[in-house]
């Protein structure tokens, strides 16, 4: 019979641990799925590891393998967005006093980012009228505008 050890129950029952407290955070359902994956890869590196040392460093490289090979993908739904540069923000916003702007200040390595675009091009699509307008700058790009605007660019920024 198949009988998980001790040790190996107080991983499982961390681990599941770990994955409710971050769960908290996610606002779509992909991200709960996604954070479900990736800690049961953690978990399973980790049983690998303690039944035989070759095989967790196989399934890790695996892992690796798999996580620098295949991106998330992209939003590209409908939207009524429009994509800012670092030249034409300041004209389109100084354009028309009467229109209020919503911008999204986003980076393209960022997962939050990514897990926002959906929700951000949903409202777009539902208030977009002539007095609210929805813009995106990337400031990956644009560093300069990102400055400007007093926008962190640094990987530990929410």
């Amino acid at each position: 019979p198949c009988l998980l050890s001790q040790r190996e129950v107080e991983i499982l029952m961390f681990l599941s641990a770990i994955v409710m407290m971050k769960n908290r955070r996610s606002i779509t359902v992909e991200q709960h799925i996604g954070n479900i994956f990736m800690f049961s890869k953690v978990a399973n590196a980790i049983l690998f590891f303690r039944l035989d040392i070759r095989m967790g460093l196989l399934y890790l490289t695996l892992c690796i393998v798999f996580l620098m090979t295949c991106k998330p993908p992209l939003y590209m739904g409908p939207e009524y967005i429009k994509y800012f540069s670092d030249k034409t923000i300041d004209e389109e916003l100084e354009r028309d006093k009467r229109v209020t702007w919503i911008v999204e200040f986003f980076a393209n390595w960022s997962s939050e980012c990514q897990s926002f675009a959906p929700i951000f091009a949903d409202l777009s699509l539902k208030y977009n009228c002539a007095g609210l307008h929805f813009g995106k700058v990337d400031v990956g790009r644009y560093t300069d505008v990102s400055t400007r605007y007093q926008v962190s660019t640094s990987p530990l920024t929410q």
